[in-house]
């Protein structure tokens, strides 16, 4: 089930997007990259050209955060034996654009759309394939927002390296897709996450919090262990105050 040419095999056989997936792709990326720029439309004064030209930049730095973040959960669903598909939240996106001008782009509300999981019988044959698994499924939710915190981490080192503004932006971008994937609310992906093991979910929610902090001072591997360690202390927290009432 495992093999590397039978991962290829799946990878070849359902990883190409459907027309559902490419609509909805190109709408969440359009909307998500104006709620990001909406605030980029000029120094002084409005300015459509420059603020055209920070939308398409923008527009980039969100489909990239969305290609680390699809691959992701493609990448362990194909593993475990899933087919897993985007599905945009166009409720989100309305939302998302409601707060954005309300606030004038100072609170984004990224609903960055949910996954459609299903099996591949022909390569679980005999493995009860006509239930998904909460487990399963919470490991390939939790995979998007750890892989988007690890590109995150290299952006910091590439902002810090060149000094480039634009890898500083795309890390914000990578850091609030991948706290908004943690919410435990449906349709959210956090709440596959949470319902999977509440226990991973506090410890990764914890780490992803403590790692978007770190990332705001520190880079290279201090990030991480900072992240693990204050991870670890909100698990315990949960386990001595709130585990115990449940």
């Amino acid at each position: 089930m495992h093999s590397w040419k039978n991962f290829v095999d799946k990878v070849k056989r359902y990883w190409p997007l459907e027309g559902f997936e490419k609509r909805g792709l190109i709408i969440s990326l359009l909307i998500l990259a104006f709620i990001f720029n909406f605030r980029d439309w000029g120094v002084e004064r409005f300015d459509f050209v420059f603020g055209l030209k920070n939308l398409l930049v923008t527009l980039i730095l969100v489909a990239l955060a969305f290609l680390v973040r699809e691959l992701a959960h493609r990448t362990i669903a194909t593993w475990l034996g899933y087919r897993s598909q985007y599905k945009a939240w166009l409720l989100g996106l309305v939302i998302g654009l409601v707060i954005a001008f309300v606030s004038n782009g100072r609170l984004p509300f990224i609903a960055a759309g949910t996954l459609v999981i299903t099996h591949l019988p022909v390569h679980r044959l005999g493995k009860g394939y006509y239930e998904l698994s909460v487990k399963h499924l919470g490991w390939i939710a939790m995979a998007a927002p750890i892989a988007n915190m690890l590109f995150a981490i290299l952006l910091k080192s590439l902002s810090v390296a060149t000094g480039l503004e634009v890898f500083e932006k795309a890390m914000m971008i990578t850091i609030w897709i991948a706290l908004f994937d943690m919410v435990p609310i449906p349709p959210f992906n956090g709440s596959r996450t949470f319902f999977g093991s509440r226990y991973v979910y506090v410890f990764v929610l914890g780490a992803l919090i403590g790692c978007a902090l770190l990332l705001k001072y520190l880079t290279g591997i201090v990030p991480i262990l900072g992240a693990i360690a204050l991870g670890a202390l909100v698990l315990l927290v949960f386990f001595m105050y709130v585990d115990k009432k449940w």
